[in-house]
């Protein structure tokens, strides 16, 4: 049997220190055009905006 594995991306928030790995699958969904550098979503715990951690 193969396992699959999945990429994540590792999003930072610019306000609070919340991390949070976020499935490859649903970046692509979201931002289908965008490059990485561009990507962005809002932090559950504090709802400033989350970058991709570098």
């Amino acid at each position: 049997m193969t396992e699959h594995t999945e990429k994540d991306v590792l999003m930072k928030y610019t306000k609070c220190s919340y991390e949070e790995e976020v499935p490859r699958w649903l970046i692509d969904e979201l931002f289908s055009n965008e490059p990485e550098e561009n990507y962005m979503m809002h932090c559950p715990e504090c709802d400033h905006k989350m970058i991709v951690k570098k």
